[in-house]
């Protein structure tokens, strides 16, 4: 099957992983290219380059592979069995562990990125005040008044963070504050597209918040979007796939 679906020169990102599959922690995604095919379990690819630093993949250690081929988007995990240097070009050769599978839902295929953005965490109050906006349930107008400025006073608390990654499911970005999972926000995202710049703004549930270890005072989340609508979605799919082949574009050069 390898054979069938990959063409030499396929695009890899490579993410360092264990052996059980599971992602390491704060993982980097580094580009690569198919080199050769040996057979169903053993390929060679190019050392992945950043900044134009060589990054050498351990010898014995374990990372997945989403290939970009005329077919779609496949992964699989492979082992490093050794790196060595072929016509003058640094490759790992790595052995296959994995069954190879097509990624189906484009909208779970996560791209990495630097992406300033920012963000607002919707209290119980936020709600409760929308709610009785949204109904008119004042007793007289300068209630009304009074929920409103509250509303303003509330919607203008928004907090700094990175974007490190994403899809059209959610995102991976970090801050300056500690969240709980379940906790509700909007988040405010400028994509630069050659159709134009978008912003948008979208809702998001947390589901993980934890502190960067070799970092202090930064935190790294991840969220789900909530009740995107499908333009929006594939607004973020178009995005992410303008990119993908603006870096496919500079590896040929």
């Amino acid at each position: 099957m390898f054979r069938e679906v990959l063409k030499l020169g396929d695009k890899i990102d490579i993410r360092h992983i264990l052996k059980s599959g599971v992602t390491y922690p704060n993982a980097k995604t580094y580009v690569s290219q198919l080199i050769d095919t040996i057979d169903n379990e053993v390929i060679h690819i190019a050392t992945p380059i950043m900044n134009s630093t060589p990054i050498i993949l351990n010898v014995g250690e374990y990372y997945n592979l989403c290939i970009y081929t005329a077919q779609g988007l496949y992964q699989c995990n492979c082992v490093v069995l050794k790196n060595q240097r072929e016509n003058n070009i640094l490759i790992s050769i790595v052995k296959i562990v994995s069954n190879l599978e097509r990624i189906q839902r484009r909208e779970y295929f996560r791209l990495e990125c630097i992406l300033r953005s920012d963000y607002h965490v919707t209290t119980d109050e936020e709600e409760k005040i929308i709610k009785k906006v949204t109904a008119d349930d004042f007793s007289n107008n300068e209630e009304r008044l009074e929920y409103k400025k509250r509303l303003l006073q509330i919607d203008s608390e928004w907090v700094p963070s990175t974007v490190l990654d994403i899809s059209g499911g959610g995102l991976r970005f970090t801050s300056s504050l500690l969240h709980t999972s379940g906790d509700k926000i909007k988040v405010r995202l400028e994509l630069s597209m050659t159709s134009g710049t978008k912003i948008m703004i979208l809702g998001a549930n947390m589901l993980h918040s934890n502190r960067i270890y070799n970092k202090t005072g930064v935190y790294e989340h991840r969220v789900e979007f909530s009740n995107i609508s499908k333009r929006d979605r594939e607004e973020i799919i178009k995005y992410i796939f303008e990119q993908e082949r603006k870096r496919r574009g500079s590896m040929k050069h």
